[in-house]
């Protein structure tokens, strides 16, 4: 029986899309969870038959999709953050931007034997957008979307690949963060989320069941803030069309620190509903924007412990 306790999961950036590298170093990235995985689209044939049965189905355009799960932790999946916004780290900090990634990926199954093949190597991996999430309780959580080429089930690593370790270290929280609205401390959050999206999709070709490189879209940030309803500020910000700013920043027990900023925001909703008798709470959902100052619509800044 396989168990999650005994699935690996390991990553390498592609020189050429869909190609895995030569001597390919892998890196270990520590999920909570994937569903990665190939899904195809069919054709079964129309003729009309005196028996009314089917005679004829094929397989057809196939692609690779799923999400990717992990706690935030210092630095472990940095490599994945900067492909999701599609930018660079400049040092420590990260801005989405137009930098394009593809990655091979492999997953173990360390409880087969090599005659049950415990390998999957998927090609030409791109995250199509990230999600984070930041509430009252429990560590940050990150997930990517996948979208991807292909993959091939193995019975041996691939020739010259290495298998990398990665230590495990403790996840970030929001107990010893905080929010920042407008420049202000934000005092009263409860939780703040959001989805950057890049609009990556496959282009099939006639003469291939597989994508070539797909297409991407617009750099779409969205998210929400939720705040205990105390007066009217946020909500007015809202109803008058303001624009508006938010970062919140996390730690880690170490001390090591991420801020991540959305400079330029819209609120695009907030009412102070009441049902029950418990504190009202208002949602906000918002839509990221482009800043003049910082030439992008979202940053990361990463800060080691001093």
């Amino acid at each position: 029986m396989t168990q999650s306790t005994s699935h690996k999961f390991y990553i390498v950036e592609e020189a050429e899309y869909g190609v895995l590298p030569a001597a390919a170093q892998f890196v270990e990235v520590p999920i909570t969870g994937t569903t990665l995985g190939l899904t195809k689209n069919a054709t079964q044939a129309n003729t009309i038959r005196s028996d009314r049965l089917i005679a004829d189905y094929r397989d057809g355009t196939q692609q690779i999709g799923g999400d990717i799960k992990a706690e935030l932790q210092w630095q472990t999946i940095d490599m994945l953050l900067e492909a999701s916004v599609c930018g660079n780290w400049d040092t420590d900090t990260l801005k989405s931007g137009t930098a394009r990634r593809s990655f091979s990926i492999l997953r173990h199954f360390t409880t087969l034997s090599g005659s049950d093949k415990p390998y999957q190597l998927y090609s030409g991996i791109e995250l199509n957008n990230i999600n984070i999430q930041l509430g009252t309780e429990g560590v940050t959580s990150a997930t990517f979307s996948a979208i991807g080429k292909s993959v091939e089930v193995m019975a041996d690593l691939p020739q010259g690949a290495v298998l990398n370790a990665t230590a495990q270290i403790p996840a970030f929280d929001s107990f010893s963060g905080q929010v920042t609205e407008g420049g202000n401390n934000l005092a009263i959050a409860t939780e703040l989320g959001f989805t950057l999206e890049n609009g990556i999709e496959p282009r099939f070709v006639i003469g291939s069941n597989e994508t070539i490189r797909p297409s991407i879209g617009l750099s779409n940030l969205t998210g929400t803030l939720g705040v205990y309803f105390e007066n009217h500020a946020l909500l007015e910000k809202f109803l008058n069309g303001e624009n508006s700013d938010i970062s919140f920043s996390m730690a880690d027990p170490q001390g090591n620190q991420y801020i991540v900023k959305v400079p330029n925001l819209r609120y695009t909703g907030g009412q102070p509903d009441v049902e029950g008798t418990g504190a009202i709470i208002v949602s906000l959902p918002f839509q990221g924007l482009f800043s003049e100052t910082d030439k992008t619509n979202l940053v990361i800044e990463r800060k080691a412990k001093v």
